[in-house]
């Protein structure tokens, strides 16, 4: 097989810019968009307060529904995949025919065209699931390649560097959505065609570098692989039969669900708890971001030298502690909020460094010592199961979320302070069971198993 180069690795990453543009509109924007303060200036789109239970709102209802849909979707996916015929190869395929269907109905979650809440709860339900579907029918088979045409676990490391580096300059451009927005409002755009219009050009953009590598990287030309015989149920037992898979599994289902209660929150944090602005977001957020970009190459050397396990651990620690932080914002005087929140970012770039690089790593690598111990490539299983926890984790958070900010709300709102600071504790809470996780997991067994395959095959 041939060498995969560095010019090949980062064309087969690009999808993750637009993975980081879809997350920032779901995971930083959709919560703020449906239910929306007095001050955005954004309408009533759907039907607010609690409407299951007493404990869901419209969208935690949606979430929990969709938690079904990924249930179904991943598993199945990923076992397609893994067994595809095609003669372009098992990933790439599905790579060409869910590019736009992924990318589209990530825009339209947010272009319900009716007034009335009951078609518009409808509206958002269809999309947010459909982009479930799509995001798998793209995403599985797309992570399951990369770790099948990057076999040296060097270059393994630096290919999720890359991964990570796109989707961070990704999410940097989602998250200067509340600049875009104060721009094209100012040009005459009411804030609701101001957000969907922000939202349109980054789909168009999230298309095209979804479309890229599917067109260009030749799948054959970089995989051999050993197809699996046996049926779904059996392969999905198999994958958490693992003990480092379920390990390392539980610890970034833990992970992701704090950050996914973070990055939902952190626009309410900002205008609501420190009283900034909403189009001063943007610096926050920036100052975020670049300062994990410049901590990369430190985490990708730190990795190589003493593994993922530490880094991940220290990562973890820091967010927590970050999360925790949140509740006592009122502390500092409101004159130098704005300097507080940069301070803050900066404390958090080593956490978004380290969890937004290493996760994919480090599951790769129990993935590969499960194809060195079996013979058979089953990373679209693996790439399924892992996909499942962590958005479900996700999907935890989006559920849970708007019930939590509600609570405290005045009348006529539908954000409490009270419930913004609980979402910072249970964030917290969440990022302190993964450091506890990943301190159990044995990450030297896994390793000693792949390297010493690699020095079998180099013999």
């Amino acid at each position: 097989m041939k060498e995969v180069s560095r010019k090949a690795i980062i064309v087969f990453c690009l999808p993750q810019f637009a993975v980081g543009l879809f997350t920032a509109m779901l995971n930083n924007y959709l919560i703020y968009f449906y239910q929306p303060t007095a001050a955005s200036g954004l309408p009533t789109l759907i039907t607010q307060g609690y409407v299951f239970l007493g404990l869901l709102t419209v969208i935690g209802l949606i979430k929990a529904i969709g938690h079904v849909v990924d249930a179904v979707s991943d598993p199945l996916v990923a076992s397609l995949s893994d067994k595809c015929k095609n003669k372009s190869g098992r990933r790439i395929p599905f790579m060409k025919w869910f590019a736009v269907p992924f990318a589209l109905s990530a825009l339209l979650i947010f272009w319900s065209p009716s007034q009335n809440p009951i078609f518009n709860n409808i509206w958002l339900a269809v999309f947010i699931w459909a982009y479930y579907i799509f995001y798998t029918l793209y995403m599985i088979p797309h992570s399951a390649l990369l770790p099948e045409m990057v076999r040296d676990e060097g270059k393994l490391v630096d290919s999720y560097t890359w991964n990570s580096l796109f989707f961070v300059v990704g999410s940097m451009l989602g998250y200067a959505t509340t600049a875009i927005v104060a721009v094209m409002k100012s040009a005459g755009l009411t804030p609701i065609m101001a957000w969907r219009m922000t939202f349109l050009c980054f789909t168009v953009i999230g298309a095209v570098l979804l479309l890229i590598p599917a067109f260009v990287i030749k799948e054959k030309e970089y995989v051999s692989s050993v197809r699996p015989t046996t049926p779904l149920m059996q392969s999905l037992k198999h994958a958490f039969s693992n003990k480092y898979f379920r390990l390392v599994t539980l610890g970034q289902l833990f992970e992701g669900t704090g950050m996914s209660f973070f990055q939902a929150c952190i626009l309410y944090y900002i205008t609501e708890l420190m009283g900034i602005p909403e189009e001063k977001a943007i610096i926050i957020m920036a100052t975020s971001i670049v300062g994990s970009l410049i901590l990369y190459p430190f985490i990708n050397k730190w990795s190589k030298k003493s593994g993922k396990r530490v880094p991940m651990i220290v990562g973890c620690a820091v967010f927590t502690v970050a999360e925790f932080l949140i509740c006592f914002v009122d502390v500092f005087p409101k004159e130098h909020a704005l300097l507080v929140a940069v301070l803050f970012a900066l404390f958090v770039s080593l956490p978004f460094a380290v969890l937004n690089i290493l996760p994919g790593s480090m599951m790769a690598d129990v993935i590969r010592y499960d194809t060195v111990k079996t013979g058979v490539n089953q990373e679209g299983t693996f790439a399924a199961a892992r996909s499942f926890v962590t958005k479900l984790g996700t999907s935890i958070a989006m559920m849970i979320v708007p019930s939590l900010v509600a609570v405290g709300a005045v009348t006529g709102e539908s954000v409490g302070q009270k419930g913004l600071l609980l979402t910072a504790i249970v964030g917290g809470v969440f990022t302190l069971g993964a450091v506890i996780v990943f301190a159990v997991y044995r990450e030297k067994d896994v390793l000693s198993v792949i390297r010493g395959a690699e020095k079998g095959q180099k013999k």
